[in-house]
């Protein structure tokens, strides 16, 4: 019984002796997790420095998931820290 590399169903049992997936979906979505492992690894290999989130102190690395110049780890950090921000310019104009 062959299994898809992907999700680890059964293949078709027509399917041709050269098949690996189940469906170009499945094909498409282990590509795509292979990348980023595949960068991830090289980040890290290639001495890509790591990021660290100012508003909660998350680290990540530089340009694996997120863009490389990112200063924030998530959309939850930038309105925290905008509305800090917003929150000291409003007392400051009163």
């Amino acid at each position: 019984m062959r299994v898809c590399e992907g999700c680890d169903e059964r293949l078709r049992p027509g399917a041709p002796a050269r098949t690996r997936f189940c469906s170009a979906a499945c094909r498409a979505r282990r590509w795509r997790r292979d990348l980023r492992l595949r960068k991830r690894v090289a980040a890290e290999l290639g001495g890509v420095g790591r990021a660290e989130c100012p508003e909660c102190g998350a680290t990540w690395v530089a340009g694996v998931g997120r863009r490389s110049n990112a200063v924030y780890c998530s959309r939850r950090c930038v309105t925290r820290a905008w509305r800090a921000r917003k929150e000291s310019f409003d007392e400051r104009s009163q």
